[in-house]
């Protein structure tokens, strides 16, 4: 492929996604995202891509539905991974706009539940992802589970984080398991003094984009096996094959 990989990302929130979540105008469908509106999520990607050798991708926005447009506000949290939703979401992408979809989601506490509930939103982003004779394309989409959040994968390099913040954080043993990680980094951030020159709300996704580009994306592997290393890999495997 002679240009940037272009690819849809469909992640809870904020946290994921950073400024590019809260609203998008229709106009903004289908377009890709700017550098600087993008997030955590879209850096831990881009990192990963970039050491196979896709030195540049491009993130899209998604076509806001006519209920969001309505209430100006993105669907945020679990809820993402609703059939009806996600339908009416891959299908308002055309051909030309993404390569790739992409959908993260956190597996919270209820993991068999929520790893039930990505296969099937898997399945309605293949059934509603059609090329150009309108037939469902079925390698080009990859799903990812944040055992137990997103956060954790930015725990997954404590050392780092602490570093960066400045901060003691407690040792924790098993990432995945642990149901700490999410208070962990907001009591981090809250008590650390980096970025403290930024007030508004956007201080802690500035925080965690930051951590994004710094963490190191091989012991996140190590320590999140079930969750990051195993997303990765799928991504790797489909990207491969564009």
């Amino acid at each position: 492929m002679n240009r940037p990989i272009r690819i849809g990302l469909i992640a809870e929130g904020a946290t994921e996604l950073g400024k590019s979540v809260p609203y998008i105008k229709p106009e903004e469908g289908g377009k890709t995202i700017p550098r600087g509106s993008e997030g955590a999520l879209h850096t831990l990607i881009r990192r990963d891509l970039k050491n196979i050798g896709i030195s540049e991708c491009n993130f899209v926005h998604r076509h806001p539905t006519l209920k969001e447009d309505r209430k100006r506000k993105l669907r945020t949290g679990h809820s993402i991974l609703d059939k009806k939703y996600l339908a009416q979401l891959i299908i308002a992408w055309k051909l030309e706009e993404v390569d790739l979809i992409v959908i993260v989601a956190d597996a919270d506490d209820i993991l068999p539940t929520r790893k039930n509930e990505l296969e099937k939103a898997l399945k309605t982003i293949r059934d509603n992802h059609l090329d150009i004779n309108e037939q469902p394309i079925y390698d080009r989409s990859i799903g990812g589970l944040a055992i137990r959040n997103f956060e954790t994968w930015l725990l997954g390099d404590m050392h780092t984080v602490a570093k960066i913040l400045k901060v003691e954080l407690s040792p924790i043993e098993d990432l995945e398991n642990s149901d700490d990680t999410k208070t962990a980094l907001e009591n981090a951030i809250a008590k650390s003094k980096y970025l403290s020159d930024q007030t508004t709300n956007q201080r802690p996704l500035q925080i965690r984009w930051n951590l994004a580009r710094e963490i190191d994306l091989s012991i996140v592997k190590i320590r999140c096996p079930n969750g990051y290393k195993v997303f990765v890999a799928s991504l790797i495997t489909v990207v491969k094959n564009i």
